[in-house]
């Protein structure tokens, strides 16, 4: 019997078998989605490190069914997945092409980052912060306006949180979520909803600082006093300068790791040369 071996989630290898009737099939069937999505990630990777580049073409269906050890039938699955996302451009009996996805991309290609990427790219996410501080700060004045009552009992909430991240970021983003719905504009929520996973994945990192932690409370406690006091032009100054801060944070940590990562590369060439 011949057959593919791969890896699932359960750590439990699988045999798939296309000679098999029956059985195999409903063994692809189950583990079809497991498999176009590891290709996918792969891919994606690859992509966003510039391999291949824009306007290139990407390897034939056949060479990454070779690549990836799976089916063509994976492989186009994954790629229709990418098509869908602004990634590349699936042409039947032509090459297929890289997109310049940075220009021509939307907001599809940012949930495709976000869904494939275990470390969403630092820079990606300092240019998201920055557009933040263009828009928090509106809906915060905003949700002050229409909507003082409400926008203080969500923020009455943070004298009872916890101390740990996770509760942190939970907050921070209904607050976030709260503030954009009560401004009236539709379209902030929807943009708060598509960055939904990329906000709870970073958040999380952020938030694991306890100096960050006790800046977002102190943030919580002037919003708190500019809804008391219905004053939303504050609430619009304080929302942005702590964006700004986030973002300053964000850029030093984010340059922290780096550098943490260079050194930790260092130090094992190091230890390569010394054993040899």
């Amino acid at each position: 019997m011949t057959g593919l071996i791969i890896e699932s989630n359960s750590r439990d290898p699988q045999v798939f078998n296309d000679d098999l009737p029956g059985y195999g099939a409903i063994y692809t069937r189950i583990s079809m989605k497991k498999t176009h999505e590891m290709v996918e990630k792969a891919l994606v990777d690859a992509l966003l490190k510039g391999d291949p580049k824009p306007g290139s073409q990407l390897q034939s269906e056949r060479d990454l069914a070779a690549r990836f050890a799976v089916s063509r039938a994976t492989v186009r699955e994954a790629l229709l997945k990418l098509q869908k996302s602004g990634w590349i451009s699936v042409q039947q009996r032509h090459a297929t092409v890289v997109n310049n996805f940075w220009s021509q991309g939307d907001l599809e290609l940012l949930s495709s980052i976000t869904r494939n990427s275990e470390h969403f790219p630092p820079d990606l996410a300092s240019h998201l912060l920055e557009l933040r501080i263009q828009f928090a700060p509106d809906y915060a004045r905003r949700a002050v306006e229409n909507g003082a009552e409400q926008l203080t009992e969500c923020l009455a909430r943070s004298k009872r949180l916890g101390n740990g991240p996770g509760a942190m970021a939970r907050f921070d983003w209904e607050l976030h979520l709260t503030m954009a719905i009560l401004s009236g504009n539709k379209i902030y929520p929807l943009i708060m909803n598509s960055f939904a996973s990329l906000y709870f994945k970073l958040r999380g990192e952020f938030f694991a600082s306890e100096e960050f932690r006790d800046q977002a409370r102190s943030f919580y406690k002037e919003l708190l006093q500019a809804a008391l006091s219905r004053d939303a032009n504050r609430a619009e100054t304080v929302t942005r300068t702590a964006m700004k801060l986030r973002l300053e944070n964000f850029k030093s940590q984010a340059a922290d790791v780096l550098a943490s990562s260079l050194l930790s590369q260092d130090q094992q060439l190091c230890q390569m040369e010394a054993s040899r």
